[in-house]
C-alpha cells in the first residue's frame, strides 16, 4: 500500500538515496524496485522485545546519513528511532510519540473512509506538492518467473490459461470455507475448462489439501511450494486470468500486476473493509457479507463477470 508513495516520492526526489525499512519475512519481494536504491531489513519480532535492537537499527540509520524519514507505522519505537537517528526532517502520523516527528497529519484511517493508499499519500504530500500519477510497479524476478515455467509445464498447464486461488487467510474470521472454494473451482472446470492453481502458506496446506481432495484433477496445489518472487511471477503470468481470494496479501500482488480478483471481505470481522484494503482496478470485483453466509453462486458469478469482461 506505501508503492504510490513510493513512486511519488522518486518522482519528486528524482536523485535521492531512496531507501525502504521493511520486516525481513518479505525479503525478495521488492528486489529491484525501480522506485528504491536500497531496502534495509529488520525482524519486526525481536525488534519490538528488544531495546538493544531497537538502539542497534537507530544507529544503523544514523550512520547511513538519512535528510527526511517518513513513517507509515504508527509505531511509537519507530518514532522514536527516526529522532534517535538525527534525521532533521521526520513525517507520519500525529499520534503514537508524534512528538518526536516534526511534520505530522492526522491519523484518519480508522474511520474506515479511506484507501490505504490514500492515506499513505497524504504523508507524501507533507514533503512534496506532487500528486500520484496512478502508476505501479511490482518487479518480477527472471529465475521465479522461470521456475514458474517448469512448474507449469511439470503440471501438464504449458502454454494453458488458468485461474489461482488463495484459501487461507492469517485471520481464521476471515476465511470462507472448504466447500465453497471446491464448489467454485469445480464449476469453474465444468463451465470454462479451466484449471485452477491453489496457493498459499506452509500453515494453509491443510486447507488446500482438502480442496484438492474434492475436486479431483480440476486443481494444482502449490500451497507452500512458492517463495514470495514466484508467487509475484504467477500472479503475474500473461495466463493468470484471475485470482479467487479471501482478504490477503495476494489479492494485492495480483491487482497491482494487471491480474483481476475476486475478492471476499469478511463484514464482522475488524479490519476487512474494501474501502480501505479492496483492490484498486476497475477490473476487479469484491463482495462484502457475512463470511458464513456469501454462497458459491455469488462468487462465481462475479468470476465469470471477471473472466468474460
Amino acid at each position: 500500500m506505501n508503492l504510490p508513495a513510493l513512486r511519488t516520492l522518486r518522482q519528486t526526489f528524482p536523485k535521492a538515496w531512496i531507501a525502504l525499512l521493511v520486516d525481513q519475512n518479505i525479503s525478495g519481494l521488492l528486489n529491484g524496485h525501480p522506485d528504491l536504491d536500497e531496502i534495509l531489513y529488520v525482524s519486526m519480532g525481536d525488534w519490538k522485545k528488544n531495546f538493544t535492537a531497537k538502539w542497534r537499527l537507530a544507529r544503523k540509520i544514523r550512520a547511513i546519513g538519512f535528510d527526511l524519514a517518513i513513517v507509515s507505522n504508527s509505531d511509537k519505537w519507530l518514532h522514536w528511532t527516526v529522532f534517535a537517528a538525527r534525521i532533521p526532517e521526520r513525517v507520519g502520523y500525529r499520534r503514537k510519540w508524534g512528538f518526536f516527528l516534526t511534520r505530522t497529519v492526522t491519523d484518519r484511517k480508522s474511520d474506515g473512509s479511506r484507501h490505504e493508499i490514500e492515506s499513505n499519500l497524504d504523508l507524501v504530500k507533507l514533503v512534496s506538492e506532487r500528486a500520484w500519477d496512478g502508476g505501479l510497479a511490482i518487479p518480477m524476478d527472471l529465475s521465479a518467473r522461470e521456475s514458474i515455467e517448469k512448474r507449469l509445464a511439470g503440471g501438464g498447464m504449458a502454454n494453458q490459461s488458468f485461474v489461482v486461488v488463495h484459501p487461507g487467510s492469517s485471520n481464521p474470521q476471515k476465511r470462507w470455507g472448504v466447500p465453497g472454494f471446491s464448489s467454485v473451482c469445480q464449476t469453474l472446470w465444468d463451465r470454462e475448462a479451466l484449471r485452477t492453481i491453489l496457493v498459499g502458506g506452509e500453515e494453509e496446506k491443510k486447507v488446500s489439501r482438502q480442496i484438492l481432495e474434492q475436486t479431483k484433477n480440476t486443481a494444482l496445489d502449490w500451497t507452500g511450494a512458492l517463495s514470495l518472487k514466484e508467487l509475484v511471477a504467477l500472479l503475474g503470468h500473461k495466463k493468470a486470468r484471475a485470482l479467487v481470494s479471501c482478504d490477503s496479501g495476494p489479492v494485492h500482488i495480483a491487482w497491482m500486476s494487471g491480474t483481476p480478483v475476486v475478492a471476499l471481505y469478511a463484514k464482522n470481522c475488524a479490519g476487512s473493509d474494501p474501502i480501505r484494503w479492496g483492490p484498486r482496478d476497475p477490473k476487479s470485483r469484491v463482495i462484502f457479507g457475512d463470511i458464513r453466509e456469501i454462497r458459491p453462486e455469488e462468487v462465481y458469478r462475479s468470476l465469470d463477470e471477471v473472466l468474460h469482461a
